[in-house]
């Protein structure tokens, strides 16, 4: 029999073969890819060779000051690994270290704890750099423009205050803006709580708005229109293969720049598919914090046919949040048959079930019930808990093997897609999925 692997954690895979009478339709196995280079001298060929702008020693100097964003633990960005290029770029063309602060772009996420930030920036830079956390709450955040739908568009004080603004991110599959990173870190991550919700609660439900797709997608859009009232004048970011290792690194104009990384690493995550699955077997790597690990359902629901099922394994790096879990319980108390429809209609009116909760809470719990309608949903893990689950409304497996067991009563014969890495796919059905 044929054994296959999902990633558990990066230097953990899970095995298994599937049941008799299950027949293999794909297995997107993700290749080791040779990499020759060193992240420090992506960024430093990067930095030389900047995407439609000026390169850093041609427009700063000392007594400019400069705003860096990066993206916090959700990400899988490898930032102490791209930071000390940068920084010592800035050195070099006589930026003080003092006159640069690093900015956390948290959105509505949860602030990082201290050793866990120290750790993602690198002690050193920690340690000698100003660093703060952005608040989507802030009393101070500037107004910059309106949203296309109408509401203000505030953002980061010091970020806006720069003479310099710079993004680190990486450019990977996104369920609603099509990739990550560039223009996102300013649209959610450095803006006002109730910027977030109304840019979210519109534009996720447009036509265009899924994994992958940026040249129609009117989320993506209004992202990257932000940035430019943001005025973020170099992004970096960077580039993965499917395995989820760095390969390169681009910078530059926070769309033609994000718009090239996309193009030089789509390959490597767009499997093209002729027909639906029964069944979907993945893992949600590499996201490991606790609404992120949805995101990878989004990537399998566009090649598993509905009524068909999707098995996720998962792990995370603590409890699923408690206000998330409650999210879910205040929706089933709803007692609706199709919760999926109440939370379509809550966003066409621009609000959430938890106004006052972390905005990927409220997505994760979004994303879920319109799932959960279309969709047997089971998640494998070890670190989430059969009561999180449940609150969930996920079925429970503590392996993968007791998940496939269950799944065979109701899909004896399934032709079956499995996917290592489930954040690294981008199936491609031929036409444009209809998710909603």
């Amino acid at each position: 029999m044929a054994r296959y692997r999902l990633f558990y954690k990066e230097d953990e895979t899970v095995e298994f073969e599937l049941p008799e009478g299950w027949h293999l339709l794909n297995y997107v196995n993700p290749e080791p890819t040779e990499i020759t280079r060193t992240i420090d001298e992506m960024v430093l060929d990067a930095l030389n060779a900047p995407v439609r702008i000026p390169p850093i020693e041609d427009v700063l100097g000392p007594g400019n000051t400069v705003a860096i964003a990066i993206d916090d633990w959700t990400r899988p960005t490898p930032v102490r690994k791209l930071l000390p290029g940068i920084l010592k770029k800035l050195d070099e063309v006589g930026v003080k270290k003092g006159d640069v602060t690093l900015i956390v772009a948290l959105g509505s996420h949860v602030p990082m704890p201290e050793e866990a930030l120290r750790d993602r920036l690198g002690p050193d830079v920690y340690d000698t750099y100003r660093v703060i956390q952005h608040d989507c709450h802030a009393k101070d955040l500037v107004p910059i423009g309106k949203l296309s739908s109408g509401g203000t568009i505030k953002l980061n004080k010091t970020f806006h205050d720069a003479d310099y603004r710079i993004s680190i991110g990486s450019i990977i599959p996104h369920p609603m803006n099509g990739f990550g990173g560039g223009p996102k870190i300013v649209m959610p991550g450095l803006v006002a709580y109730e910027t977030i919700r109304e840019h979210h609660t519109v534009y996720t439900i447009k036509e265009g708005a899924y994994p992958g797709n940026t040249e129609t997608n009117p989320f993506y859009k209004e992202v990257t229109r932000v940035a430019g009232l943001a005025d973020l004048n170099m992004i970096v970011g960077a580039l993965y293969t499917n395995q989820e290792k760095v390969f390169d690194v681009v910078a530059g104009h926070y769309y033609e720049a994000h718009q090239e990384g996309i193009r030089r690493c789509i390959s490597n995550f767009k499997v093209k598919m002729d027909e639906m699955a029964d069944v979907t077997i993945l893992s949600a790597y590499p996201y490991t914090e606790g609404p992120q690990l949805m995101k990878p359902i989004g990537p399998a629901a566009m090649c598993t046919r509905r009524g068909g099922a999707v098995i996720l394994l998962a792990t995370t790096r603590g409890p699923m949040p408690e206000p998330m879990l409650h999210a879910f319980d205040v929706v089933r108390e709803m007692g609706s048959d199709h919760p999926d429809r109440i939370l379509l209609d809550t966003f066409k009116r621009r609000s959430l079930v938890l106004n006052e909760a972390p905005i990927d809470f409220n997505m994760a719990l979004f994303f879920t019930e319109v799932y959960k309608a279309q969709y047997d949903l089971t998640i494998v893990s070890r670190d989430v808990k059969l009561e999180e689950a449940e609150r969930m409304g996920f079925a429970f497996a503590s392996s993968v093997e007791e998940a496939m067991e269950k799944t065979k009563r109701k899909f004896p014969n399934a032709k079956v897609n499995i996917f290592p890495i489930g954040g690294m796919v981008l199936p491609d059905m031929g036409v444009p999925p209809q998710l909603y």
